[in-house]
């Protein structure tokens, strides 16, 4: 019995090698399949992480086409930079424009007239409240260059109160805002001067070189056949306010384009009727702005849309070139001339320096004002 017992024990032990040899082959296939398995998982994850890194690429691709796009129809949008005083159909110009949707109106630019350009501000910030436009609203000069005015107490003349408002102008200030403004966007940039050129004059004595930003500027003022001042009845308001200012712009380098005093719209009772039967909220402020200017001041002359309504179809007026001088010589001298602007017929010798208007098809005009008065 002991024999074979101790046999039975030699025997399992002469089994142990291929035990251990076996548990080593399995161990070696499961370290095989782990290795297996890691590989696939590693590349697995460089997988996940490549489709990661392409789908992030291509969101940022179509994010960047989208903001081109975005960019291209701002592109596409005439840059201007509006320049205005108090009136109502200033207001009227602004309102062509931003139905237009031809224009991306950087800013306003408030300059003085009869009242101080707080007092301008102010209505502006009114004004666009009620029209629910959005834009910034920068004051510009009080007094022109060289000499002081005295300002009118401020009278509300719009025909209807406009709404208080929260909204507040800007602390920069208006030439600054011209300024800066001109010199660093993208593109060349279009100026509608519709009050006194005080604003444009302030900044080109700051820098000349400005003019190689701006594209063309566009102003209401002049007279060639008489004017509207009392003080000098050969002068328009907007030269006569700041005759000095005139000068240098219209000597800046570019040809300005003028649309003169003779350039005007008489609403009658048949058009007053009309914007009442648009019955827009355009056509309702044209009517009670046109109408109160009547019953404040007196005149029922609607200028300063035209600017617009020529940018937007040069077929509403016929400019003709010619070169011009302003008298600056003292308004306080009597018998002066100041503002007065003198035409000159450009020859040889003579470089016109501005585009005055020389034809007006005031039935295309009316029928433009009243399409951009029927869009909003």
């Amino acid at each position: 019995m002991k024999d074979q017992t101790v046999q039975i024990q030699l025997n399992d032990v002469s089994t142990l090698p291929k035990n251990i040899e076996q548990n080593q082959n399995s161990k070696a296939e499961n370290n095989q399949k782990c290795s297996k398995l890691t590989k696939i998982l590693i590349v697995l994850g460089i997988l996940i992480v490549l489709i990661a890194f392409i789908l992030i690429l291509l969101f940022v691709i179509i994010k960047i086409n989208d903001d081109d796009e975005d960019d291209n129809r701002i592109d596409n949008r005439i840059p201007i930079i509006i320049d205005v005083d108090e009136g109502g159909d200033d207001m009227i110009a602004y309102i062509v424009a931003n139905n237009s949707k031809k224009y991306n109106i950087l800013g306003i630019t408030t300059v003085s007239s009869y009242y101080y350009v707080e007092e301008v501000g102010k209505i502006w910030l009114r004004f666009l409240e009620y029209m629910n436009f959005d834009n910034k609203v920068y004051l510009g000069e009080d007094h022109p260059l060289v000499r002081k005015t005295n300002k009118l107490p401020f009278v509300h003349y719009y025909g209807f109160e406009m709404p208080n408002t929260t909204k507040k102008y800007e602390t920069k200030g208006g030439v600054d805002f011209m300024y800066e403004t001109i010199k660093n966007y993208k593109k060349k940039i279009t100026i509608f001067s519709l009050g006194p050129l005080t604003n444009l004059g302030k900044l080109f004595q700051r820098d000349k070189t400005i003019i190689n930003n701006i594209k063309e500027i566009i102003i209401m003022g002049g007279a060639k056949y008489g004017g509207n001042v009392q003080e000098n009845l050969k002068a328009e308001y907007n030269i006569y306010n700041d005759a000095e200012a005139a000068e240098i712009v219209f000597n800046c380098g570019i040809q300005i384009k003028i649309i003169g005093e003779e350039t005007k719209m008489d609403f009658d009772d048949d058009f007053y009727q009309k914007l009442l039967d648009i019955n827009t909220r355009s056509s309702i402020f044209t009517y009670y702005a046109v109408k109160g200017t009547f019953e404040t001041w007196n005149d029922n002359w609607v200028y300063d849309p035209i600017t617009i309504l020529y940018h937007l179809d040069n077929d509403v007026i016929v400019l003709k070139d010619y070169y011009t001088e302003v008298n600056t010589t003292s308004p306080d001298v009597n018998g002066t001339d100041y503002g007065t602007m003198y035409f000159f017929e450009p020859n040889e010798n003579i470089k016109p320096n501005i585009k005055y208007t020389e034809e007006l098809h005031l039935k295309k005009c009316y029928d433009d004002l009243v399409y951009y008065l029927k869009m909003y």
